[in-house]
């Protein structure tokens, strides 16, 4: 600690002697009559110290105080709390005498160490509790997300408790980065491979159009079955699809299934592929997987005209090329020839009509056979003959443009917009917009405002209409293809651009729900660890949203059980988020209670079950024990605890480190110097008027 000031040296002398002259006049002749030398100095002492203090406040002295903060080397104790732990002969272990070993090895090393506790399996959580439960495996994102929470931290080791098996994310020795904290590994669970038939990874396509073959792959694997015939089904419901036998040679044996399925039917299937169980097999449970398969109508045929060459094309053909809902084809306007007109499901028109009115007279022959439209208006478009279509006019200075943001309309109500989504509209960059006033059609919803610079206005970007007999999309500017690479930029994928054109296309070309009540859930498949949520909407006579009244959804399961759930309202909507449920194949029916005269939405939603987790359950020892040597660690078994605890206390370069922090602070601010002076004043007064001189 040192004092500090902003003038110089002397200025202190001169309040030295000030405050001394001060003090020596007013008690000189001892005018207070102490008998005793010592009370005389002692006084005339209080009163050169408060004088001397206050002459110092006024030079602005400053105080630098120097801080240490110790940090203990911090242990990180990372478990396997996946399922596949407690699928081996050292369940039992697990079971009862884990929790205590744990324990005991923490408290022999928490007076040296900060000890933190993580689980891992889907996800990577900080806490204390396990259960042995989760779905999934995930150790590589594990680990790397241990290494950045203690990023810049006393790092000095992480134990990894585990059976070495992951189904998720890539090879934890690849996911470790130069520089780790070493991780000692201790080994769970047994490495004899057992005698095992199993269905490994399945290969099948999500979607499949009505009418159509298509086929599964599945992987057959065996273990110590030699010769043994191995019987594969694949079922739907108590109706058996397909049978096929195939024999096991050697004591490791794999083998590719084709099973092919005709004439697949329009709706949500649930397929179950299942090997009979052989005799003294050790593993049950990785006999059957459930897949689900879509299966639509016929694809979404797309025709997408363009006046010019534009990147905005290709940024659009690329974000709907994979999705197999869509059959997309792409002309150049002066090439196009009506091919595929009668049979095209919506066209999307970039910049159609141009200045010179190209491509008018086809605009009105789509409007006349009421096919959906999705028009990109661009500097190129032709607003005069766009206004002849009569759904958007823009009146101003021909051809003037401007640079416009989006900004998301919160109660739009065709389709929901998630929060990521929305935020990174609002960070794309500017479309190029035409200049002017823009005249709508009243009833016609506005999911995009522009903003022009900072000022947001109710200026439309991009709105949908109804208004002719037939729907139409308008995007009021160009430049999407800005939009696709700023995605990848900002979220390293391009999903979210993929999501916003692919529901513009969902609602252009789909038939809307004109219903006032409208419930549907977030997917159609669930896994059994995902949360099951359904969104609900009611509008009133003038169709505007309103969540006024309560909504509640029954559901049922195959064994024909009943749920039954109430609905939470939002702003402008309602929510329910029903949680995990047990896998297997439910309907459901939702009602406004209350109401008679509206409909009533039904459905069905699947759950899959996930069997993950036993797909292997031969510990990987090997794999642990390259984790420890990638990043100098040890590996150890579950009976080395007590070994581990000591080396860890023995190692010296676990060090705890000591922060020294200065602190340079103003005097005139602390508090205790106003009471120090209030407290020699008020001494003073005392003794003064103890003594009768006041």
């Amino acid at each position: 600690m040192f004092f500090n000031s902003a003038y110089p040296v002397l200025w202190l002398l001169a309040s030295s002697a000030l405050a001394l002259v001060v003090s020596y006049a007013l008690y000189r002749n001892n005018p207070l009559k102490f008998s005793k030398k010592w009370m005389e100095y002692t006084i005339m002492g209080i009163r050169f110290l408060v004088v001397f203090i206050l002459c110092f406040l006024l030079l602005e002295p400053m105080i630098k105080w120097v801080t240490e903060r110790k940090e203990k080397p911090i242990l990180v104790l990372a478990i396997d709390n996946s399922e596949s732990m407690k699928q081996s002969k050292d369940s039992s272990y697990l079971n009862n005498l884990f929790g205590n070993d744990l324990a005991s090895f923490k408290e022999a090393v928490s007076n040296r160490f900060d000890v933190v506790t993580y689980t891992l399996g889907e996800k990577t959580k900080k806490e204390n509790t396990f259960s042995f439960k989760e779905k999934l495996s995930n150790i590589s994102d594990a680990l790397v997300q241990i290494e950045n929470d203690q990023y810049n931290l006393n790092h000095t080791a992480t134990i990894l408790i585990s059976d070495g098996i992951y189904n998720q994310g890539s090879n934890p020795t690849y996911a470790l980065q130069k520089g780790s904290a070493p991780i000692n590994t201790i080994a769970i669970g047994d490495t004899t491979q057992k005698k095992d038939a199993l269905i490994g990874k399945v290969k099948h396509s999500n979607t499949v159009y009505a009418g159509n073959d298509f086929e599964v792959m599945a992987d057959v694997k065996a273990f110590f079955c030699n010769g043994e015939n191995i019987n594969i089904n694949l079922s739907e419901g108590n109706e058996l699809l397909f049978s096929s036998n195939i024999i096991a040679r050697g004591n490791s044996f794999y083998s590719t299934q084709k099973i092919r399925l005709s004439n697949a039917k329009e709706g949500l299937h649930t397929y179950q592929i299942s090997i009979a169980p052989l005799n003294k097999e050790s593993n049950l449970l990785n006999n059957k997987v459930q897949i689900q398969v879509n299966v639509v109508r016929t694809k979404q045929k797309i025709v997408l005209l363009y006046l010019n060459a534009h990147p905005d094309i290709g940024a659009i053909v690329k974000s709907l090329e994979d999705n197999p809902n869509y059959e997309l084809s792409s002309h150049l306007l002066s090439d196009y020839k009506d091919e595929g007109m009668n049979e095209a499901s919506m066209f999307i028109l970039h910049q159609v009509p141009g200045v010179r009115g190209e491509g008018a007279k086809l605009l009105q022959q789509l409007q006349q056979n009421n096919i959906p439209i999705f028009h990109i208006i661009g500097r190129q478009t032709g607003l005069a003959f766009l206004a002849n279509a009569g759904t958007l006019k823009i009146t101003g200075p021909a051809q003037n443009s401007n640079e416009s943001q989006a900004w998301v309309n919160d109660n739009f109500p065709y389709f929901q917009i998630d929060e990521n989504l929305k935020t990174s509209i609002q960070k794309f960059a500017p479309l190029i917009a035409p200049y002017g006033n823009y005249q709508i059609p009243a009833e016609a919803p506005v999911l995009l405002f522009q903003q022009i610079g900072s000022v947001k206005t109710n200026t439309p970007l991009l709105f949908f209409t109804n208004s002719k007999g037939f729907n139409q999309s308008f995007l009021c500017g160009e430049g999407f293809w800005r939009w696709r690479l700023q995605d990848f930029v900002l979220n390293q994928n391009q999903f979210n651009t993929q999501t916003f054109i692919s529901k513009i296309i969902q609602w252009t070309a789909g038939k809307n729900d004109r219903s006032k009540f409208r419930v549907s859930p977030t997917k159609k498949f669930y896994d059994e660890n995902e949360s099951v949520v359904f969104e609900a909407e009611l509008f009133n006579e003038l169709n505007e949203r309103i969540n006024n009244k309560e909504i509640s959804l029954t559901l049922k399961n195959e064994a024909q059980k009943t749920f039954n759930y109430q609905f939470s309202k939002t702003e402008q909507a309602y929510n329910l988020d029903i949680g995990n449920m047990a896998p297997g194949k439910y309907s459901y029916e939702a009602q406004v209670n209350g109401a008679t005269n509206l409909n009533v939405p039904k459905g069905q939603i699947h759950i899959r079950s996930l069997q993950i987790e036993a797909m292997q359950t031969k510990a990987d020892y090997q794999l642990l024990a390259a984790i420890s040597s990638e990043t100098n660690g040890k590996a150890y078994t579950k009976n080395d605890w007590q070994k581990l605890a000591t080396e860890l206390l023995e190692n010296s370069n676990m060090k705890t480190v000591v922060y020294k922090q200065d602190e340079l602070k103003n005097l005139l601010h602390q508090k205790w110097i106003f009471f120090l002076i209030i407290l020699l004043i008020s001494l003073e007064w005392l003794t003064r008027k103890w003594n009768g001189f006041i």
